[in-house]
């Protein structure tokens, strides 16, 4: 997911061992994996200039250690730099909020494409 949001601009590449570090530290207190297929893994990233989120899927589904032991298949991430915690704490509740809708892991899981996801995304 760091190489996707650095190969695309959105971070720059001198900063993802950083941001990987941040994570990996964020995990080790606690998984992110919130069960039902879902991780949210998010992180304050120094040097990070401005939010950054990427959601990503995994049609086979990775092993994250999720609270309810199932695979993970789909992930949004959440990097902010250290000035924006209430951003970053304010994102957390929606995506979270927005991931606890009847139905939407699997709409998103099983959509045919990126407009089809960002159609879902924008759903009230």
């Amino acid at each position: 997911m760091l190489q996707t949001l650095a190969d695309h601009g959105f971070i720059s590449k001198d900063i993802m061992a950083s941001c990987l570090a941040c994570l990996l530290a964020r995990e080790a207190k606690m998984t992110t994996a919130m069960g039902g297929g879902f991780a949210l893994p998010h992180a304050t990233i120094p040097k990070l200039t401005k939010p950054c989120f990427l959601l990503a899927r995994s049609l086979q589904g990775i092993d994250c250690e999720a609270v309810d032991g199932k695979l993970v298949n789909l992930f949004f991430l959440i990097l902010t730099p250290p000035d924006q915690t209430q951003l970053h704490l304010q994102t957390l509740a929606t995506v979270a909020k927005f991931f606890n809708r009847r139905g939407i892991k699997s709409k998103l899981l099983h959509a045919a494409g990126i407009p089809e996801i960002l159609a879902l995304l924008k759903t009230p």
